[in-house]
């Protein structure tokens, strides 16, 4: 059987938390798959490559500050570098931008505002209007990446729940990595998702797909994630 684990501080009163575990088991369901899921608490996660390397696949989760930030990206860079299909989700995708920052790109001092004020390089910044229990008209910039081919349609409608996103600041040395394979973008160009090239599964998006996964089909990237942790 295929294991999950889902990393975040779960809050039993948050949706997009609960909308993690009912996506995954209606969807696995769908598929006629049988897959074990635990959720991990940032704190308690132990990030030795024993353990990790027992998860076929990682869901990282909203929720942010995270109590152990450390852990969460330690547990990132692993899955990112030996190929375990990951998908982040809000706090998530905020976390997994400031691990690329810092691993690949060489932004040591990479952080999320919310973490650290003072960092040298607040890839993470608060965002000029909040986007709490908001939404927005996205697109994704390469049709032939698994995102755009996740959504199968050129526009699609992102929900949010947060006040802390993608610094428009480092828009150029992200898009100009030869790792990006494709971005998830407002209509203003703002940066609402990314997705890393040359691996099975490692995507992040700022919108909550859980909050709509039994939607219009828009939000077919928990389908194509939970594919890759059975089938890739």
């Amino acid at each position: 059987m295929k294991r999950i684990a889902v990393i975040g501080d779960y809050n039993p009163k948050e949706e997009s938390h609960c909308r993690i575990l009912d996506s995954i088991k209606d969807i696995s369901e769908e598929l006629e798959a049988e897959l074990e899921v635990q959720w991990i608490m940032s704190d308690e996660l132990d990030t030795s490559a024993e353990h990790l390397k027992s998860f076929d696949g990682f869901w990282f989760s909203p929720g942010s500050p995270y109590r152990n930030a450390k852990n969460v990206l330690t547990t990132m860079q692993f899955a990112r570098e030996n190929g375990i299909p990951s998908l982040g989700t809000c706090a998530g995708f905020q976390h997994m931008v400031v691990e690329f920052a810092r691993n690949v790109l060489g932004l040591y001092g990479a952080d999320t505002e919310e973490n650290n004020e003072e960092c040298s390089d607040a890839v993470i910044a608060r965002l000029p209007c909040s986007l709490v229990y908001k939404k927005e008209q996205l697109k994704i910039s390469n049709p032939d990446s698994i995102m755009a081919q996740s959504i199968g349609i050129d526009r699609f409608v992102g929900e949010y729940r947060c006040n802390y996103g993608f610094n428009e600041a480092y828009h150029s040395i992200f898009l100009n990595s030869n790792m990006i394979a494709a971005i998830a973008q407002n209509e203003d160009g703002y940066t609402r998702g990314f997705e890393v090239k040359g691996h099975p599964f490692f995507v992040g998006t700022l919108f909550i797909p859980q909050l709509d996964f039994k939607g219009d089909g828009s939000y077919r990237i928990i389908r194509s994630y939970l594919n890759a942790v059975l089938f890739g």
